[in-house]
């Protein structure tokens, strides 16, 4: 028995060889010519380059290195997909937020109003302390006008009218950032009305 498979063995090791070698390379040179060899063509290495079984099969095309300008290309457009690919995600991030916090357009016009709310509130106190300030630097001036007191008395009141004059511009920016954060709230909202309408839409 054991006399049998070791004379089997040079046989199978021929099958196995010829099986590994098999492969026919051909491609097409820069001369218009087929080219066929049992190995990789050295000629063909920037071609196409079609792989065939023994049997006359075909088996694979190794096709040429991309040049300097496909592979930015392919990396552009792979930036491109990815990019698009966490826009898709971010937007489905943004339906999951609208469903889960808003029932109804109403519930987003009681969250704009609270929100507004609170920056009308700022804002009007924010004038108040304005028109406070205005009306103690008014008679400050005046009295700075019509003063003779000594000079050292008078810096001090100069000064004084120097840091209510800085307080007035604070009150006045701060009058200024409310509006704008005002305009800014009343837009988002607006934003999240019309995003929440289309999720409305598109689930139904």
């Amino acid at each position: 028995m054991k006399k049998t498979s070791y004379s089997l063995l040079p046989l199978f090791c021929a099958v196995f060889f010829s099986e590994a070698r098999a492969d026919i390379f051909r491609c097409t040179n820069a001369e218009g010519k087929l080219v066929t060899s049992d190995r990789p063509i050295p000629e063909c290495a920037n071609r196409t380059v079609k792989v065939y079984k023994n049997n006359g099969y075909f088996k694979k095309e190794i096709a040429p290195p991309m040049s300097a300008e496909e592979k930015k290309r392919l990396e552009i457009e792979a930036e491109k997909r990815k990019a698009q690919q966490l826009a898709d995600e971010e937007r489905k991030r943004e339906e999951r937020y609208l469903q889960a916090h808003y029932e109804s357009e109403a519930d987003i016009q009681v969250a704009r109003k609270r929100a507004t709310d609170a920056l009308l509130e700022k804002k009007r106190l924010a004038n108040e302390q304005l028109q406070g300030l205005n009306q103690i630097i008014s008679g400050l001036q005046l009295e700075l006008k019509n003063t003779k007191k000594p000079s050292k008395e008078f810096d001090s009141m100069r000064q004084r009218a120097d840091d209510l004059t800085s307080s007035i511009n604070k009150s006045q920016n701060a009058i200024t950032f409310y509006d704008q954060e005002i305009a800014r709230t009343n837009q988002e909202y607006d934003q999240t009305l019309q995003r929440y309408r289309q999720v409305v839409r598109k689930a139904k």
